[in-house]
C-alpha cells in the first residue's frame, strides 16, 4: 500500500516536472527569439558617430542627432530643428548606413508649417549606395532637417537609424 502511494506520487511529480520543463523551454525560446528579432537592425550608434566625425574635419564638433526610425504602412515626415549662430560656418554630415532602405533628406530654413520654404539641401540626386552626405551650410538663422520616410508595404516591421552631426568653424 505504501509502495503504491509512493509510486503514484512519483508519477504525478514527474508529470508536473515535464509540464513545467516544457513551459519553461517554450518561454526561453520565445524570449531569446523575440530579443533577436528586436535587435536585428543596423543601429550601431558608436560606428555611425565615428564615421560622421571623420567627415566633419576641419570643422569642430558642435552637436549630433541620432534618430531611430520605425517604418509604418503610411509615409512619414520627421522634422528636427537645428539652432545655429549667425556669423559661424556650419557643416552637416549625415550617415544613413543604419537604414534598411533609403529615405529622403531635405534641409530648410523654415519649418514645415511655413507656406513658402525652399530646400537648401536635398539628397534626391545622391547615388542609392551613398550613405554619407556632407552639406556645408550657407548663412542661415535656423535649419530644419526633414526626413521623408517611405511607407513599408512589406509588413516586415522595418526599423533603422541614422545620425547627423553638426560642426562649426
Amino acid at each position: 500500500m505504501k509502495y503504491e502511494v509512493f509510486t503514484n506520487t512519483l508519477k504525478k511529480t514527474l508529470k508536473m516536472s515535464k509540464k513545467a520543463f516544457c513551459i519553461s523551454l517554450v518561454g526561453l525560446i520565445f524570449v531569446f527569439g523575440f530579443t533577436t528579432i528586436q535587435t536585428a537592425d543596423n543601429c550601431d550608434k558608436k560606428a555611425l558617430t565615428t564615421s560622421c566625425k571623420k567627415k566633419l574635419d576641419p570643422y569642430k564638433y558642435d552637436s549630433q542627432k541620432f534618430t531611430k526610425i520605425n517604418f509604418t504602412k503610411k509615409a512619414q515626415q520627421l522634422e528636427v530643428e537645428v539652432p545655429i549662430f549667425i556669423g559661424e560656418k556650419y557643416r552637416l554630415v549625415f550617415n544613413t548606413s543604419g537604414m534598411p532602405k533609403g529615405i529622403k533628406i531635405n534641409v530648410y530654413t523654415k519649418d514645415k508649417e511655413a507656406k513658402k520654404r525652399e530646400a537648401i539641401f536635398s539628397n534626391k540626386d545622391a547615388k542609392a549606395d551613398e550613405t554619407q552626405l556632407i552639406f556645408d551650410v550657407p548663412r542661415a538663422r535656423k535649419m530644419y532637417v526633414d526626413y521623408d520616410v517611405p511607407a513599408d508595404s512589406t509588413n516586415a516591421k522595418l526599423t533603422g537609424c541614422m545620425i547627423f552631426m553638426v560642426g562649426y568653424k
